[in-house]
């Protein structure tokens, strides 16, 4: 990767000291951080003020238009930024797709409860992979710093790596399993979308960020010690 400002554990493969700069850089930079919170939000305010409207009554399905399409609408946006600036537009890809898949849900069943399934599955698939990685004892965190910085190429031949890898992955699969406590149980009482959408964004990028970091932060320490001295 030829971007000097690299995002997420790729971050890991420059060897120079990790900013307060360079960690908004990891972690998406300000354009990855406002793409990250700021559609769950105005989801969350769109919602607020239909059934404030609507109330005593429940939000009718016809209302529901006003509710998802302001954030995908949003989504849209933020890639359209990106290619005007002609910045990697994968992230934004990735979450205008969730979004749309989100609004079609909750279009399609009339229960804006279903606007979180899609990130429910999502962290119920990501947490399973990294959780059978570190059962089959290849764990994933590893595997992608092996490919990523070459002072760790040999990582599983380390004892030490090899289990400092298979810590940190143990930590990416609790965030998954901490966001699956709190969110599922909220999906699955029905009709709590506010508190869905504050705990999806409390534990998105609050949660996302410092377990982010300090990967980058372990892996780098351990590429400088594996690193032949000059």
């Amino acid at each position: 990767m030829t971007d000097e400002r690299r995002t997420g554990l790729a971050r890991a493969g420059r060897a120079d000291p990790l900013t307060p700069r360079e960690m908004v850089a990891a972690i998406g930079g300000v354009l990855g951080i406002v793409e990250a919170v700021l559609p769950s939000l105005l989801f969350i305010v769109a919602y607020q003020v239909v059934a404030l409207a609507a109330a005593p009554a429940p939000v009718d399905r016809g209302l529901l238009p006003l509710v998802v399409v302001p954030p995908l609408a949003l989504s849209a946006v933020f890639v359209v930024i990106r290619l005007v600036r002609r910045q990697r537009v994968v992230s934004a890809l990735g979450g205008a797709l969730g979004a749309g898949v989100s609004a079609a849900l909750a279009l399609l069943t009339g229960d804006a409860n279903e606007n979180f399934l899609p990130g429910i599955l999502t962290n119920a698939g990501y947490g399973l992979v990294l959780l059978l990685s570190v059962l089959v004892r290849r764990p994933l965190i590893g595997v992608a710093a092996g490919l990523l910085v070459p002072d760790l190429g040999g990582w599983r031949g380390e004892p030490a790596q090899r289990r400092t890898m298979t810590w940190l992955t143990v930590l990416w699969t609790a965030l998954f399993a901490v966001r699956l406590v709190v969110e599922l149980p909220l999906y699955l009482a029905g009709d709590r979308v506010v508190a869905l959408g504050v705990a999806k964004i409390a534990l998105g990028l609050p949660l996302y960020a410092p377990v982010l970091v300090l990967t980058i932060l372990v892996v780098q320490a351990m590429a400088k010690r594996a690193r032949p001295a000059p």
